[in-house]
Order: C-alpha cells, then structure tokens, then sequence
C-alpha cells in the first residue's frame, strides 16, 4: 500500500511540507510516480516511525486498528494486559496491545516470545488453576495467530535475493503458532521465510527441501506422538536432505534424549537462538 505525502501527514498530524521535506532529505524512503509525485509504502513509513518514535493519530489511514497510549502499557505487564485481553475474547484490544509494541520499536522476536507467548502462558496458568476454560485457551491461540500475521504485514517483504528458509511441525503436531513465529521472525532477519503449516509428514517436507532448496529448514516440534518413529523418519529425512541445507530444531517437545537420538545443525530452544545461528548461514542484504 502506498500513500501519498497529504494522506501521511494527516496520518501522523503534521503538515504536508513536513513529510515532503522527509522524503527529500532521505528519512522517508520514497518512490516516485511517472508524473513525479512522492509515494511512500506503509511498511516504509512504519519503520520510520518506529525509529523515530513520532506518534501514529490515525491509525486507521494505515489499515491499522487503534494505537494505545503507550504510557498505558509501561505501567503494567504487556503480556498480563495482553493475556486479560484474549481471556475477555477482544480482539480489537489485543491488535490495538500488538501494533502499539510494534511501533514503539520492539523488535518481532520479543513481542513474540516476550509479550504473545508468556500472554498465552498465563492463560494456561489460570486453566490449571480453574481461572479459565478450555475455550479461552482456543480461542486465545486463534487470536495469537491472527496477532502473528498481522506482524508479519507490517514487516517490508525480503528481497528476491535474501536466502531461502522453510519449516512447519510434523505429523501429529497440531500446533500451527510456534512456527508462524519462527517463519515471522525470520522474515524481521530479512530472510524468504515459509511455513508451510502444521502436521506435515516429513516424507512431504523432504520432497519440499528438494523442490525449494532453501538454505535453512526448521522444524517446530510441540508434541511428539511417537518418538520412535519420528526419530526413524526424520533419519530418512536427514539423510536425503541433510546436506542440502541447514536443519534448525526447536520446540516444547524437544528433550535430551531426543537430541542425542537426531543429527542436527542447531537446537533454538527460544526464539532468541535463531538470529546469532541465520547470521552465521548467510551473510544477509542491508
């Protein structure tokens, strides 16, 4: 989406010369039309914003939902605000939480791991405790994803040039959050990241290797409903994919026993693993 320099500065409540005098100075990365009018992409001027720190007035211009105040935050726990949020099942608050951390600057991987996973964390605490219903818990995940995809939207698309990494959970696991997460993080690290979902064979996942040859294959392993046969299958998958790209294993499900049963070129236990080992593969476009 791009927006013209009269639809920026009604966005964000300055004048018109201001945002012109942005986009001539180079602080706005612009693009010009064949008549030479100024055009400035949405994911452009939200990088701006978030390295500036300017207040976002109208949200809405953007395709955004309501930003918060976010003084309102700093004075309680992002996650717990978030997690009161998904168990109330509002949904224009829990977008209003996650576009507010986003422009203030943080970084994808923390609002991810920090804010949207502790949130569901909490909720899970207070199942246990008979705080919460399993419905709450459902509809929180389904929440949680749209949250994930909305981040996603936000970041600039990765150049045709950056490397190539796919990933997704196995047969059996059901849980599509973890790697909508990793393949969003990837993304903020400038790489081609695809999931390709949950409960997907490994069979599936090698015919997938060789077709796309990314440089990176992860898998999110959340529940493992046979361990045998997932280490047997995924040494057939090794085996015939292993040198044709890195392979990243993380996950809730994933134990020592486990890891010294499956070769591997590095175990994220947390999202913040992933950015020191990518780096480490590719030298990534500026």
């Amino acid at each position: 989406m791009f927006l013209s320099p009269r639809q920026v500065a009604h966005a964000l409540q300055v004048s018109e010369s201001s945002v012109k005098r942005w986009c001539d100075k180079g602080d706005v990365e612009t693009q010009y039309t064949s008549g030479g009018h100024r055009r400035i992409s949405t994911t452009t001027l939200l990088r701006f914003l978030r390295e500036s720190h300017r207040p976002l007035v109208h949200p809405e211009i953007l395709g955004l939902p309501g930003i918060l105040d976010l003084a309102s935050l700093s004075e309680t726990d992002s996650a717990a605000e978030l997690c009161n949020a998904l168990l109330a099942l509002d949904e224009d608050r829990c977008r209003e939480i996650n576009s507010a951390l986003y422009l203030s600057g943080k970084p994808v991987l923390e609002i991810c791991e920090n804010v949207i996973a502790r949130a569901l964390n909490l909720i899970g605490d207070r199942w246990e405790c008979g705080e919460a219903e399993v419905y709450h818990e459902r509809r929180g995940c389904e929440i949680a994803a749209l949250l994930v995809h909305d981040l996603r939207r936000l970041l600039p698309v990765p150049p045709a040039a950056a490397p190539l990494a796919i990933g997704g959970g196995i047969s059996g696991d059901p849980y599509r959050l973890p790697t909508l997460m990793v393949e969003t993080v990837l993304r903020e690290l400038g790489w081609r990241a695809i999931s390709l979902g949950e409960n997907i064979p490994l069979s599936s996942f090698a015919t997938a290797t060789r077709a796309l040859q990314p440089r990176l294959v992860w898998f999110s392993l959340s529940y493992i409903t046979d361990e045998d046969a997932l280490v047997d299958g995924y040494r057939s998958f090794y085996a015939d994919c292993g040198r044709l790209a890195s392979i990243a294993v993380g996950g809730q499900a994933v134990n020592q026993d486990l890891l010294r049963r499956i070769p591997f070129s590095v175990h994220c236990p947390k999202l913040a693993d992933l950015p020191a080992f990518v780096k480490s593969i590719e030298p990534l476009p500026a």
